[in-house]
């Protein structure tokens, strides 16, 4: 829990550092026609859109969740939606 509220006072760009180091990347997946990437840390996971779909860019959103169990539960959200 303290990394992920450490997480939150991050810039941007020190939060993607942060997913770099220290996260493990689960994948992607698309997201309203764009390429998210889905990462896990200790206590928390994270979704990530970079500009023009490339990692190597600029974040443009990070979204956290507290757990893995509330990861899973907005997978499954975003999955029933699309169909």
């Amino acid at each position: 829990m303290i990394e992920r509220l450490m997480f939150r006072l991050l810039s941007l760009k020190k939060k993607i550092d942060y997913l770099r180091d220290r996260g493990t990347i689960l994948g992607t997946r698309l997201k309203d026609g764009r390429k998210a990437y889905l990462y896990i840390i200790k206590d928390f996971c994270a979704e990530v859109i970079y500009q023009n779909d490339n990692a190597a860019l600029t974040a443009e959103r990070i979204t956290t969740f507290a757990n893995v169990k509330e990861f899973n539960n907005y997978l499954e959200r975003e999955l029933r939606s699309n169909y």
